[in-house]
């Protein structure tokens, strides 16, 4: 398990790798493997999800 703490939370996912998406409006880490569509959108606030990079790095708290 591992627990990724972000602006406005913590998440704890089953998984070792790093999130690959982050929501813009809740900040709350995803990967891609989490949806079925290349149309995404957060499932939790249904908010616009921007990919992690190394010039956009993962916001956390």
């Amino acid at each position: 398990m591992q627990i990724i703490p972000y602006a406005g939370g913590y998440s704890m996912v089953q998984r070792q790798d790093k999130p690959e998406l982050q929501c813009n409006n809740c900040n709350k880490p995803w990967w891609y493997d989490d949806f079925d569509s290349i149309f995404i959108q957060c499932p939790h606030c249904q908010g616009e999800l921007r990919r992690v990079t190394p010039e956009e790095p993962f916001r956390h708290r």
